[in-house]
């Protein structure tokens, strides 16, 4: 392909389906520099040639024009911030790696600093395309985990240690819970479990009660007692933490 008397390199085709995704990667590359197409381009062939199973298709646009906008933000000083970067980490790691070697890439192809909440970004634009979820479902899902530890960290008085093993496995059950909720499975503990759990772990069990009212809400799926038990022990794991310090 030649723009500009500018040569692009193009080692694979993808071939946009619909009308509506062609016109408007039509009018992105209308509006972007040949240099900056052209690392995109390379971005796309570099996270197409993953382990990861990406869709490609889905991710030229969206990829696309994330990063043109994001370069354009970058050039006139404004940044976007992004609150979930570390939730996003820990819930994607594989697709955060990659995101992170694009934009190094980026950074010294157009010899720019992009900040770290734009791995984060782009680490959801790969992740969406790889996993069964949307990115405004990743993105309630990360909003949903971060309030929750909100609500953790003001119930326990305490502050969550985001590099621990009970903060990766919390996220994880989050997450794998609201997965399960919207397949409509749902998981059934004894009766005489759940009274002992809300006997012995009162606290942590109001906690665990408020955070699935906010899924319930946010979501809007039903959520058993049973839930609410194993997302208390979970909680307890914080709360023996800070006993043990």
């Amino acid at each position: 392909m030649t723009l500009n008397d500018q040569t692009i390199t193009i080692e694979k085709i993808y071939k946009l389906e619909s009308e509506q995704q062609k016109a408007h990667y039509k009018s992105l590359v209308e509006i972007a520099d040949d240099n900056v197409l052209q690392v995109i381009i390379d971005s796309l062939n570099f996270i197409s040639n993953t382990a990861m199973n990406v869709d490609s298709k889905q991710l030229v646009v969206s990829l696309t024009d994330h990063i043109i906008f994001a370069y354009k933000r970058l050039k006139q000083n404004q940044v976007i911030s992004n609150p979930f970067v570390m939730e996003t980490m820990q819930l994607y790691s594989d697709a955060y790696h990659i995101a992170k070697q694009v934009i190094d890439q980026l950074n010294a192809a157009l010899d720019v600093h992009f900040p770290e909440d734009e791995i984060g970004f782009i680490a959801l634009h790969i992740a969406s395309n790889t996993e069964d979820l949307s990115m405004h479902e990743m993105t309630l899902i990360n909003n949903v985990i971060k309030k929750g530890i909100d609500i953790i960290e003001s119930d326990l008085v305490t502050t969550v240690d985001k590099e621990s093993l009970q903060y990766q496995r919390f996220i994880r059950h989050v997450q794998f819970l609201i997965r399960r909720l919207r397949r409509k499975e749902y998981i059934h503990a004894q009766d005489d479990f759940v009274s002992m759990i809300k006997n012995h772990y009162p606290i942590c069990y109001n906690t665990a009660y408020k955070i699935l009212t906010m899924i319930q809400k946010q979501f809007d799926v039903n959520i058993s007692e049973s839930e609410i038990i194993y997302l208390t022990l979970h909680i307890h794991h914080f709360e023996e933490r800070i006993n043990q310090s």
